[in-house]
């Protein structure tokens, strides 16, 4: 801080900023050791020859130094032997049946989970060796903002590939559990309602295309969220999920603001979702009335063929419990009296 604060003197004393200056760039690079995060700042000031200022600013706060680095190192080798495996299995399958392996979904899907994995794995190490060259300078008193902020731009790549491969991980699941009949009848659904929800999501990109246009022009000047094509379509997309300010609207232009935001609610809300939702409920009950598939008789006969044997075993161990071995009776005290007189009267010598 001693350092930029000191340059930021010098500047001043040099007059490097004057009226013909058009951007300021401040860099900083923070750390916060009680949450063990470094936060790259990127402050922006451009000047136009107007004389109008425009602030933009960037923070990004990550943890690059990590304390059970052996344990993540750890499990990522485990998730690069998983890797390994799916693509040995995936080869075989490819090489058995070429075809009818590039005509399958769930084909693609592992592909797509083979090679966002190792792609992962790889920015990971990059920006891994990227941190461990700026703990060498950090620990020589170099601080150099361009590798700081090169490792959060490789972390943030990392984050994106990892995102998409849990995604892509996750969606096998729904494969894993096709046995039950309600996923069944919802991957089924998604599959033949594919052409006319496509049909019905370029009807929809069309109009809020046509909105996103009328919302730009009316208000780019007056209104930020509205300056660029793409900061107007991320607006309206927040309106339909129930994120906008009417007043600000309503100051851009009194009688086309509410009269936008109206026309665009009702058909939003009202008619394109309710048509979605009314293609989706159709095929949903057409799949539904016949559930009647191999893999859902199989797996009741796998449920009943379980069933019956644990009846079985339930029986048997009930029926093991309930015999009691017999108890051997105790001889009666009058016999054992009797006996022994007898063997008395024979021992008896007068009796010959």
């Amino acid at each position: 801080m001693t350092s930029s604060a000191a340059l930021s003197a010098y500047l001043e004393q040099h007059n490097w900023l004057d009226e013909r200056t058009r951007a300021v760039f401040v860099e900083l690079i923070l750390y916060n050791p009680h949450a063990n995060l470094f936060s790259v700042v990127s402050i922006v000031v451009e000047f136009t020859q107007l004389g109008a200022a425009f602030t933009s600013g960037e923070v990004v706060s990550l943890r690059l130094i990590q304390h059970d680095a052996v344990l993540l190192l750890a499990l990522r080798a485990l998730l690069a032997a998983f890797l390994l495996f799916f693509v040995v299995k995936e080869a075989k399958s490819f090489y058995g049946q070429p075809l009818e392996y590039l005509c399958e979904f769930w084909s693609w899907l592992e592909l797509s989970v083979i090679v966002f994995g190792f792609g992962s794995l790889g920015v990971y190490f990059n920006a891994q060796g990227i941190i461990d060259k700026t703990a060498e300078q950090r620990s020589s008193g170099i601080t150099v903002f361009e590798i700081y902020k090169s490792a959060v731009n490789w972390f943030q790549i990392y984050t994106y590939l990892l995102a998409i491969f849990i995604c892509f991980a996750t969606l096998k699941f729904i494969r894993l559990l096709r046995f039950n009949s309600h996923v069944y009848a919802l991957s089924m659904t998604i599959k033949k309602s594919f052409n006319p929800v496509m049909k019905f999501f370029v009807i929809a990109g069309i109009i809020l295309m046509a909105f996103t246009q009328m919302g730009n022009l009316l208000f780019g000047i007056k209104l930020q969220d509205y300056k660029n094509i793409l900061t107007s379509l991320t607006s309206l997309c927040t309106m339909m999920l129930g994120s906008f300010d009417f007043d600000a609207l309503v100051d851009g232009h009194y009688i086309l603001g509410p009269a936008m935001f109206f026309s665009y609610q009702v058909l939003m809300q009202f008619i394109l979702l309710s048509m979605f939702m009314t293609i989706i409920m159709d095929v949903y009950a057409e799949e539904s009335q016949d559930p009647n598939t191999d893999d859902l008789q199989m797996v009741a006969f796998v449920k009943d063929s379980t069933s019956e044997t644990v009846d079985k075993a339930k029986h048997t161990l009930s029926g093991v419990r309930k015999r009691k071995p017999k108890k051997t009776e105790a001889p009666d005290p009058k016999n054992l009296n009797k006996f022994a007189v007898f063997l008395n009267e024979l021992d008896d010598p007068n009796r010959i």
